[in-house]
Order: C-alpha cells, then structure tokens, then sequence
C-alpha cells in the first residue's frame, strides 16, 4: 500500500501576497532551469496522486460489491 510522505504534505498555511517566499512576488522569481524542476516535480506528483485516487476508487467499488 501507499504511505504517506509527510514532508510532501502542505502546512495549509496560506502565505501574503508579496510575503518572504511568497512564488507571487515579482521579486522573488526563480531561474527558467528551477521553474522547470519544480514544474517536473509538480507533474509527477499530480500523476502519483492520480493512481492514488485510482487505487482507492477500485478498492470502493471492492468493498461495496454485495458478498
């Protein structure tokens, strides 16, 4: 089964708009080779996330199946 990585789960702490670390602030932009890691990162977990969701849709419809 899938378990749960704690350091990728999100504080749900929402930053200031032009807060120190803060990927709105025109000041703080990131080189085109970060943006691109990052975005690559985002995208394999979107995918991971996807099959999670896909995994526990099929172990639904198992569980409610009448026996």
């Amino acid at each position: 089964m899938n378990d749960i990585d704690p350091r990728r789960i999100d504080g749900g702490e929402e930053r200031e708009v032009g807060a120190p670390g803060s990927s709105s602030s025109i000041h703080s932009r990131q080189p085109a080779a970060s943006f691109m890691e990052r975005f690559s990162e985002l995208e394999m977990e979107n995918a991971r996330l996807h099959r999670l969701v896909a995994e526990l849709l099929i172990k639904n419809q198992q569980l409610r199946k009448p026996q």
